[in-house]
Protein backbone atom coordinates (compact mmCIF):
# COMPACT_ATOMS: atom_id res chain seq x y z
CA UNK A 1 0.00 0.00 0.00
CA UNK A 2 1.57 3.41 -1.22
CA UNK A 3 0.33 6.41 0.39
CA UNK A 4 1.99 9.07 -1.65
CA UNK A 5 -0.30 12.01 -0.91
CA UNK A 6 0.16 12.56 2.73
CA UNK A 7 3.31 12.78 4.97
CA UNK A 8 1.81 12.07 7.82
CA UNK A 9 2.14 8.94 8.11
CA UNK A 10 5.99 9.13 7.26
CA UNK A 11 6.47 11.34 10.58
CA UNK A 12 4.61 8.85 12.36
CA UNK A 13 6.92 5.90 12.09
CA UNK A 14 9.80 8.35 12.28
CA UNK A 15 9.66 7.48 16.23
CA UNK A 16 9.96 3.81 15.54
CA UNK A 17 13.59 1.70 15.03
CA UNK A 18 14.46 1.87 11.79
CA UNK A 19 14.96 -2.16 10.46
CA UNK A 20 17.13 -2.91 7.62
CA UNK A 21 16.96 -6.81 5.64
CA UNK A 22 18.96 -8.35 3.10
CA UNK A 23 17.99 -9.29 -0.28
CA UNK A 24 16.03 -12.63 -0.07
CA UNK A 25 15.22 -12.15 3.80
CA UNK A 26 11.72 -12.80 5.02
CA UNK A 27 9.70 -9.75 6.73
CA UNK A 28 6.43 -11.42 7.01
CA UNK A 29 5.95 -15.30 6.91
CA UNK A 30 2.54 -16.33 6.00
CA UNK A 31 2.11 -18.95 9.12
CA UNK A 32 3.11 -16.09 11.50
CA UNK A 33 0.93 -13.24 13.16
CA UNK A 34 2.80 -10.10 11.75
CA UNK A 35 4.64 -8.25 14.78
CA UNK A 36 3.00 -4.81 13.26
CA UNK A 37 2.99 -2.50 10.63
CA UNK A 38 5.82 -1.84 8.71
CA UNK A 39 6.63 1.18 6.30
CA UNK A 40 8.76 0.69 3.56
CA UNK A 41 10.94 3.90 2.89
CA UNK A 42 14.57 1.81 1.11
CA UNK A 43 14.22 -0.80 -1.59
CA UNK A 44 11.38 -3.20 -2.98
CA UNK A 45 9.39 -5.99 -0.63
CA UNK A 46 7.03 -8.80 -2.63
CA UNK A 47 4.19 -10.28 -1.28
CA UNK A 48 3.74 -13.73 -2.69
CA UNK A 49 2.30 -17.04 -1.47
CA UNK A 50 2.89 -20.52 -2.34
CA UNK A 51 0.76 -23.53 -3.61
CA UNK A 52 0.55 -26.84 -1.56
CA UNK A 53 3.17 -28.32 -4.09
CA UNK A 54 5.81 -25.49 -3.41
CA UNK A 55 4.64 -23.38 -6.83
CA UNK A 56 5.09 -19.11 -5.36
CA UNK A 57 3.29 -16.64 -7.19
CA UNK A 58 4.26 -13.10 -6.27
CA UNK A 59 1.04 -10.88 -6.04
CA UNK A 60 2.61 -7.62 -5.49
CA UNK A 61 5.59 -5.84 -5.53
CA UNK A 62 5.78 -3.14 -2.88
CA UNK A 63 7.59 0.19 -2.96
CA UNK A 64 8.80 3.10 -1.29
CA UNK A 65 6.54 4.47 0.65
CA UNK A 66 4.53 1.55 1.31
CA UNK A 67 2.39 0.05 4.37
CA UNK A 68 1.49 -3.52 5.09
CA UNK A 69 0.11 -5.79 5.82
CA UNK A 70 -3.13 -3.23 5.48
CA UNK A 71 -5.63 -5.58 5.26
CA UNK A 72 -4.63 -7.42 8.38
CA UNK A 73 -4.52 -3.93 10.58
CA UNK A 74 -7.67 -2.69 9.74
CA UNK A 75 -9.79 -5.33 9.72
CA UNK A 76 -7.66 -8.17 11.61
CA UNK A 77 -8.02 -10.65 8.45
CA UNK A 78 -5.43 -13.40 8.99
CA UNK A 79 -2.07 -12.78 7.08
CA UNK A 80 -1.76 -15.57 4.70
CA UNK A 81 1.10 -14.25 2.63
CA UNK A 82 5.20 -14.18 2.68
CA UNK A 83 6.74 -10.84 2.30
CA UNK A 84 10.49 -10.91 1.22
CA UNK A 85 13.05 -8.45 0.74
CA UNK A 86 13.16 -8.42 -2.90
CA UNK A 87 16.05 -5.69 -2.89
CA UNK A 88 18.25 -4.60 0.45
CA UNK A 89 15.25 -2.67 1.97
CA UNK A 90 14.60 -0.07 5.28
CA UNK A 91 11.37 -0.11 7.16
CA UNK A 92 9.59 1.14 10.33
CA UNK A 93 7.44 -1.09 11.98
CA UNK A 94 4.96 0.14 14.58
CA UNK A 95 2.87 -1.88 16.67
CA UNK A 96 -0.45 -2.34 15.08
CA UNK A 97 -2.85 -0.82 17.48
CA UNK A 98 -1.20 2.34 17.31
CA UNK A 99 -1.33 2.42 13.66
CA UNK A 100 -5.23 2.00 14.42
CA UNK A 101 -5.12 4.55 16.95
CA UNK A 102 -3.31 7.08 14.89
CA UNK A 103 -5.28 6.96 11.34
CA UNK A 104 -9.09 6.42 12.83
CA UNK A 105 -9.88 9.55 13.61
CA UNK A 106 -7.88 10.99 10.17
CA UNK A 107 -10.71 11.37 7.34
CA UNK A 108 -8.33 12.43 4.61
CA UNK A 109 -5.63 8.97 5.17
CA UNK A 110 -8.49 6.74 5.42
CA UNK A 111 -9.50 7.68 2.07
CA UNK A 112 -6.02 7.87 0.39
CA UNK A 113 -6.06 3.92 1.73
CA UNK A 114 -9.17 2.95 0.20
CA UNK A 115 -8.86 4.55 -2.99
CA UNK A 116 -5.17 3.07 -3.31
CA UNK A 117 -6.82 -0.46 -2.00
CA UNK A 118 -9.49 -0.16 -4.95
CA UNK A 119 -6.78 0.48 -7.58
CA UNK A 120 -4.77 -2.83 -6.23
CA UNK A 121 -8.33 -4.61 -6.60
CA UNK A 122 -8.86 -3.79 -10.06
CA UNK A 123 -4.89 -4.61 -10.88
CA UNK A 124 -5.23 -7.41 -9.56
CA UNK A 125 -8.69 -8.57 -11.62
CA UNK A 126 -6.70 -7.42 -14.72
CA UNK A 127 -3.92 -9.91 -13.71
CA UNK A 128 -6.48 -12.74 -12.91
CA UNK A 129 -7.80 -11.96 -16.42
CA UNK A 130 -4.82 -12.56 -17.96
CA UNK A 131 -3.75 -15.48 -16.09
CA UNK A 132 -6.82 -17.11 -17.06
CA UNK A 133 -7.49 -16.15 -20.59
CA UNK A 134 -4.12 -15.00 -21.96
CA UNK A 135 -1.38 -17.06 -23.39
CA UNK A 136 2.39 -17.20 -21.69
CA UNK A 137 3.55 -14.66 -24.07
CA UNK A 138 0.92 -12.37 -23.52
CA UNK A 139 0.99 -12.24 -19.74
CA UNK A 140 4.84 -11.53 -19.95
CA UNK A 141 3.76 -8.29 -21.42
CA UNK A 142 0.56 -8.03 -18.86
CA UNK A 143 3.52 -7.91 -16.60
CA UNK A 144 6.04 -5.85 -18.12
CA UNK A 145 3.66 -2.83 -18.41
CA UNK A 146 3.05 -3.30 -14.42
CA UNK A 147 6.40 -3.13 -13.77
CA UNK A 148 7.14 -0.09 -16.28
CA UNK A 149 3.74 1.65 -14.58
CA UNK A 150 4.43 1.00 -10.97
CA UNK A 151 8.64 1.04 -11.14
CA UNK A 152 9.62 2.67 -14.62
CA UNK A 153 10.86 6.57 -14.95
CA UNK A 154 9.27 7.75 -18.32
CA UNK A 155 10.81 9.76 -20.98
CA UNK A 156 8.71 10.68 -24.13
CA UNK A 157 7.36 7.03 -24.87
CA UNK A 158 10.50 5.06 -23.34
CA UNK A 159 10.73 3.65 -19.86
CA UNK A 160 13.46 2.74 -18.06
CA UNK A 161 13.11 0.84 -14.49
CA UNK A 162 15.97 0.67 -12.30
CA UNK A 163 15.90 -2.64 -11.06
CA UNK A 164 16.75 -5.76 -13.25
CA UNK A 165 13.60 -8.41 -13.09
CA UNK A 166 15.15 -11.69 -13.43
CA UNK A 167 13.28 -14.27 -16.04
CA UNK A 168 12.33 -15.84 -12.04
CA UNK A 169 11.00 -12.80 -10.89
CA UNK A 170 8.90 -12.65 -13.88
CA UNK A 171 8.12 -16.11 -13.92
CA UNK A 172 6.51 -15.70 -10.05
CA UNK A 173 4.55 -12.71 -11.02
CA UNK A 174 3.37 -14.70 -14.25
CA UNK A 175 2.47 -17.98 -12.88
CA UNK A 176 4.73 -19.65 -15.42
CA UNK A 177 7.91 -22.02 -15.46
CA UNK A 178 11.58 -19.79 -15.32
CA UNK A 179 11.96 -21.09 -18.19
CA UNK A 180 9.32 -20.82 -19.89
CA UNK A 181 9.29 -16.47 -18.43
CA UNK A 182 13.15 -16.68 -20.58
CA UNK A 183 11.31 -17.63 -23.95
CA UNK A 184 8.96 -15.58 -23.80
CA UNK A 185 11.25 -12.69 -22.52
CA UNK A 186 13.94 -13.63 -25.67
CA UNK A 187 11.05 -13.25 -28.40
CA UNK A 188 10.39 -9.71 -26.93
CA UNK A 189 13.77 -8.34 -26.83
CA UNK A 190 14.10 -9.64 -30.27
CA UNK A 191 11.43 -7.58 -31.18
CA UNK A 192 12.94 -4.71 -29.46
CA UNK A 193 10.18 -4.31 -27.23
CA UNK A 194 12.35 -4.46 -23.60
CA UNK A 195 16.45 -4.42 -23.08
CA UNK A 196 18.34 -4.95 -20.13
CA UNK A 197 20.51 -2.57 -19.66
CA UNK A 198 23.66 -3.33 -16.96
CA UNK A 199 21.00 -3.63 -14.06
CA UNK A 200 18.34 -1.39 -15.41
CA UNK A 201 15.22 -2.48 -17.79
CA UNK A 202 14.71 -0.40 -20.84
CA UNK A 203 11.25 -0.06 -22.69
CA UNK A 204 12.34 1.90 -26.07
CA UNK A 205 8.88 2.21 -27.19
CA UNK A 206 6.15 1.67 -24.24
CA UNK A 207 2.98 2.15 -27.00
CA UNK A 208 4.27 -0.37 -28.85
CA UNK A 209 4.37 -3.12 -25.95
CA UNK A 210 1.12 -2.06 -25.35
CA UNK A 211 -0.41 -2.80 -28.87
CA UNK A 212 1.47 -5.86 -28.90
CA UNK A 213 -0.67 -6.98 -25.14
CA UNK A 214 -3.70 -6.15 -27.36
CA UNK A 215 -2.49 -8.05 -30.92
CA UNK A 216 -5.53 -10.50 -31.97
CA UNK A 217 -1.88 -12.45 -33.55
CA UNK A 218 0.73 -13.19 -31.84
CA UNK A 219 4.28 -14.83 -33.26
CA UNK A 220 4.97 -18.22 -31.65
CA UNK A 221 8.34 -18.78 -33.09
CA UNK A 222 10.78 -15.53 -34.16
Amino acid sequence: MTIGKTKEFETFYKKFTTRNYKKGEILIRADDDPQGIFCLTKGYVRQYSISPTGFELTLHILKPISYFPMVWAINGTPNVYYFEALTPVEVGRAPRDEVVDFIKDKPTIIFILMSELLEDYAETLTRVEHLVFSDAYRRVISILLYIAKHFGEKSDNSVIVHHRFTKRDIATLVGVARETAGNEMVKLQKKGLVNYVDHSMFFKDIKKLQLELSSTHTENTI
